[in-house]
């Protein structure tokens, strides 16, 4: 199952960028600055982020932290990567990881900030739960974990769409864990906010690793 998912989303990145504005609303981009901010992001910080994608929030946090800071985007997909590294391509400062969300490759309390956008809920139970508390350990204290996750799509066929894609790549459960997530988040972080995007089509959780 993971060699599939792997290779979806190879082949998903080549349309990865458009399908998020699309869901998100955003279509010129705005929300990833928006994210960099809410997220208390800093110069000089050291920023992870967490299944970065084709990464555009590395980028957009990669502003921010300027040249004594570093921002590493982690993601288990190749493709991902690959139109990350393209995008990137020229700009010092930013380092590219291959890993699993679960089993993150950095030492404990070496970062100021993991963000996560629009891929969390596309984990398994199992990988939510296990990323939560490797998320917690490679933060500094005080350290913010912030995730971005689309609204639930309030047109009944791109609903519709939206649930089979959490059922097909995250789990059959995922809407308990939507439920759920500010309970669960209390369970490894403290100080738990939850916002709508300025679009509305997305939310942003925000816990602080005590």
């Amino acid at each position: 199952m993971r060699r599939f998912r792997r290779f979806y989303y190879d082949l998903f990145s080549r349309v990865y960028d458009g399908v998020i504005a699309f869901h998100s609303s955003d279509r010129a981009g705005r929300l990833r600055a928006w994210l960099v901010e809410r997220a208390g992001v800093e110069p000089g910080m050291r920023v992870l982020d967490l299944c970065t994608g084709t990464g555009s929030v590395a980028l957009e946090a990669r502003k921010v932290v300027g040249d004594s800071g570093l921002v590493v985007g982690v993601d288990f997909s190749r493709g991902m990567l690959k139109k990350a590294r393209e995008k990137a391509w020229g700009v010092e400062g930013l380092e590219w990881v291959e890993a699993c969300a679960p089993f993150l490759p950095f030492k404990e309390g070496t970062i100021h900030v993991v963000i996560c956008s629009h891929a969390f809920y596309e984990l398994k139970n199992w990988e939510k739960l296990w990323t939560l508390a490797e998320v917690k350990r490679v933060l500094v204290p005080g350290g913010r974990f912030c995730m971005m996750e689309h609204e639930e799509p309030a047109h009944p066929l791109v609903r519709f769409l939206y649930k089979v894609r959490l059922a097909s790549m995250g789990s059959w459960n995922s809407e308990r864990f939507v439920a759920r997530e500010q309970l669960l988040f209390s369970r490894f972080f403290q100080k738990v906010t939850k916002e709508r995007s300025p679009t509305g089509s997305s939310k942003l959780l925000v816990g602080v690793k005590g």
